[in-house]
């Protein structure tokens, strides 16, 4: 039986569908490598574009390879001029004109460190007004409404300068000038502690005016200064204030602290001098018309003399010292106990203060001064609620006692009771002269 031979017509259409198999393969991987090129020369292009487009904006290749930092915005001359202005008035002590030159050169530049830096400059210059205030005031309890005004004012000041010179720091953190501004503000604020953290970062600029007068005036909350020390950097720092008067006003009362009448009369005249007045210089005057040598500089007992010849204004500092003293004299002399608690507060030595009234109202429980007095301790430490409870009892023995009214006021409106607060500083507009209450308590009346 024969094989069926194939058909010649399928040899040839077999070689025909041969012969096209191999220009289909063959072809067809060169047009997808061609288009391969031409997509991968587009993506080249684009991210080059894209990577020229974000060096032009945002500088990544500097700021990555490390070579030069961002490049400086350009300043507007309107913010140089009032930054300018401003700096000048500060020099010249017209704290409230450079605080509004700032405030306009800030509303023009976003976070400037120059700008920002000197509104913490600001911030504590006015602070440092109650704070020397406080020091200067008489302690002999005449002085009450003051020592009480002038505590509120340092309390919201001081919060003032802080958030300030946080501000500053957080865009210069390694600037000496922004830390300075740190460490300013805790010395105002009675932190010495958390201050003198910063001395370290600020040292090398200790040949500064500013520097100078920021040391000193930490040193001062020492139980002890070191007034050589700080006398000669107070004196460096008035040779470049100009006429502000802020370190001079210092030196005045550091050097009558130390035991040299005579040159704070000299600085004050200085003083006197100056274009523009500076704001304690009637406190200064009085505070040097009654001054007399610190206890600390006065000549030491002989160490055989018995302890019932101590000096009785010269009490041991320790705790149970200090309790002692207290107690004694609450019983001789109530009014002198008034006076030495008034003092510690004005030393932030809060718990002798404390005791000291504690032992007051052992003798009298009634005494409402010595019970606001507690207030006072217990807002200085921060316990609001502490504070309010002694005002409040405090008013409950005498309605009348202002300085229990404004303790209550002031501690009600910080702790953010704007309308409790309101209605005691309506009490307190209505009830007293005007004069004999801080300007605040009346514009408080409305809720500002």
């Amino acid at each position: 039986m024969r094989r069926p031979t194939a058909d010649p017509s399928d040899d040839f259409h077999l070689h025909d569908d041969d012969s096209s198999w191999p220009e289909e393969h063959v072809t067809a991987p060169g047009r997808r490598r061609l288009g391969a090129f031409v997509v991968i020369v587009t993506m080249l292009f684009g991210l080059g574009l894209l990577g020229w487009a974000g060096e032009v904006r945002y500088h990544l290749v500097s700021r990555l390879s490390g070579k030069g930092g961002p490049r400086e915005a350009k300043v507007d001359p309107r913010a140089e001029s009032f930054l300018a202005d401003g700096e000048r008035a500060l020099l010249e002590g017209d704290l409230e004109r450079a605080q509004g030159d700032l405030d306009k050169a800030s509303v023009l530049t976003e976070r400037d460190p120059r700008v920002l830096v000197d509104e913490a400059r600001v911030a504590n210059a006015k602070a440092d007004i109650p704070w020397l205030k406080l020091r200067v005031l008489p302690s002999d309890g005449s002085a009450g409404v003051e020592v009480r005004t002038a505590t509120a004012q340092l309390n919201d000041s001081a919060a003032v300068a802080r958030r300030a010179a946080s501000d500053a720091v957080s865009v210069a953190p390694t600037d000496p000038q922004a830390l300075r501004t740190v460490l300013d503000a805790l010395r105002i604020a009675g932190d010495g502690d958390s201050a003198r953290g910063y001395v370290v970062a600020v040292f090398a600029t200790s040949s500064q005016p500013q520097t100078a007068y920021a040391l000193a005036a930490l040193d001062l909350l020492q139980p002890k200064p070191p007034w050589a020390a700080v006398i000669d950097r107070l004196r460096m720092a008035t040779g470049a204030e100009g006429g502000a008067g802020r370190a001079r006003a210092l030196l005045i009362y550091a050097l009558s602290k130390a035991g040299d009448p005579e040159g704070a009369k000299a600085e004050l005249a200085k003083l006197d001098a100056l274009a523009r007045p500076y704001p304690l210089q009637p406190e200064l005057h009085a505070f040097l018309a009654g001054v007399r040598p610190p206890l600390a500089l006065a000549p030491s007992a002989p160490s055989t003399s018995s302890t019932s010849e101590a000096p009785s204004a010269s009490p041991p500092r320790g705790a149970g010292g200090a309790s002692a003293a207290g107690g004694d004299v609450a019983r001789e002399n109530p009014r002198g106990a008034l006076e030495a608690a008034t003092e510690a507060i004005a030393r932030r030595d809060y718990g002798r203060a404390e005791q000291i009234y504690q032992a007051i109202l052992t003798g009298n429980p009634n005494d409402s001064q010595a019970v606001a007095g507690l207030g006072d301790v217990a807002r200085m430490r921060g316990d609001s609620s502490g504070a309010i409870s002694a005002y409040r009892r405090a008013t409950a023995i005498n309605p009348s006692y202002l300085p229990a009214l404004l303790g209550l006021a002031d501690t009600e409106w910080a702790t953010g009771d704007h309308g409790g607060a309101a209605r005691v500083y309506k009490d307190i507009v209505n009830r007293f002269p005007e004069g004999s209450y801080p300007d605040y308590a009346a514009r408080r009346v409305g809720g500002e």
